[in-house]
């Protein structure tokens, strides 16, 4: 079942400088490109990479980067609306020549949409421009709520309306997580496919650099934002009176490797004897940064205010962290995407309480037990690898025809 896939992406698909959407969305590619034509509209402006890093880490797709010949604009315009503005105009009149280098009777466009309506707004007119093709929504975020909590006037304006109208007049819709499944199904009657998140295979990591038997290193790879800020601050608590022990016989490190600034760091006042801070530009490095650790940490918020976000979103990191062979402990509510996966496959060790005694307890478990590497590897191949994105493929041609 070979077809035509257009994706449809603000953020260009990266291996090594991207973050977030762009990271996802190499990774799947990059699963399917021997299987599909894969074309990619995407857009520079807002990339951390340069035009000719993005195509080099594209070979084999069609790659479309809409707002090229905008680089120069891009420089003089100063006001971030009016880029985006710039941006949008860039799309508008790539489509319509990119339309007649496609067979659009066996097109799927599949547009990526993550906490901004933009790419909402962008089907939206794929619909009206192109009648012919086939189209789709890949939604990773609820952005609705996320824009609500940071009162995004505009966007919220934005989202009003196109979001609804968009996503009842698109042939199919497809969410990360079964959270956001029910969600579009509950308030605009549609139902989905489910694509996880995948990254590539990986090896597991060579034994541990730190071979200091006194230490125990935790790592949080990601944002720091308010999904995990507090649990990662209530964690870095309980470390603390860990260490503070008097019968203590490790010392138990939080390593914190992050994109967010050193200033966002600060701000939550970790104390530098348990927790320390890291970053880098270039995804290539980490895997250095991870292979000093003991066990990977993925903290959720168990604020009643963040539910609906806690219950939609599945973090990507997932997909690469449960391959590297190293323990992954869960702390967040049992309700959380990401506690039911771990919970369903039997595999990590899961606190789902913000209590100080069951956190203490899960930590000395995830010390002293065996990595059932076995059970990790098995769940990412069911769920997260390029076989299992590669049904979700299968099932969106079959939805469609």
């Amino acid at each position: 079942m070979y077809r035509n896939f257009t994706f449809v992406s603000d953020d260009s698909p990266l291996k090594s400088k991207g973050s977030g959407i762009s990271v996802l969305l190499y990774n799947i590619l990059l699963s399917q490109k021997d299987h599909h034509q894969i074309n990619v509209l995407t857009f520079c402006r807002d990339s951390k990479a340069s035009t000719e890093e993005i195509i080099s880490d594209n070979r084999g797709i069609k790659l479309h980067i809409c707002d090229r010949k905008f680089q120069k604009t891009y420089r003089l315009v100063r006001l971030g609306i009016l880029k985006k503005i710039v941006e949008f105009i860039s799309f508008l009149l790539y489509v319509p020549a990119f339309k007649k280098t496609i067979d659009r009777k066996d097109n799927i466009y599949v547009t990526v949409v993550g906490a901004s309506v933009r790419p909402v707004c962008k089907a939206w007119f794929l619909q009206k421009m192109d009648r012919t093709s086939k189209h789709c929504l890949y939604i990773v975020d609820d952005l609705e709520l996320i824009n609500q909590k940071q009162a995004n006037k505009i966007e919220l304006f934005l989202i009003r309306l196109f979001l609804k109208s968009t996503i009842q007049n698109c042939d199919l819709l497809i969410n990360i997580s079964e959270g956001l499944k029910d969600l579009y199904l509950k308030n605009y009657a549609k139902d989905s496919l489910v694509l996880p998140p995948h990254f590539v295979k990986r090896d597991p990591l060579p034994q541990k650099i730190d071979q200091d038997k006194n230490q125990y290193t935790f790592l949080y790879t990601g944002g720091l934002n308010l999904l995990y800020n507090d649990s990662l601050k209530y964690f870095a608590d309980v470390i603390d009176e860990l260490n503070a022990a008097v019968d203590r016989d490790i010392h138990y490190h939080l390593r914190i490797q992050t994109y967010s600034s050193l200033a966002d760091f600060q701000q939550l006042n970790f104390n530098s004897a348990s927790v320390s801070y890291s970053t880098t530009d270039n995804r290539d490095d980490l895997l250095k940064i991870y292979q000093q650790c003991d066990c990977f940490l993925v903290p959720y918020s168990f604020a009643a205010e963040d539910y609906g976000m806690v219950i939609t979103s599945f973090p990507q990191k997932v997909a690469e962290i449960i391959q590297y062979g190293r323990k992954i402990l869960i702390f967040g509510p049992q309700y959380s995407s990401v506690n039911k996966f771990f919970s369903a496959q039997g595999i990590g060790f899961i606190c789902n309480e913000q209590s100080k005694d069951m956190l203490k307890e899960t930590i000395r478990k995830s010390m002293m037990s065996d990595l059932e590497v076995d059970s990790y590897v098995h769940a990412y191949e069911k769920f997260l690898s390029a076989a299992a994105v590669g049904k979700v493929f299968k099932e969106i041609i079959k939805s469609i025809n």
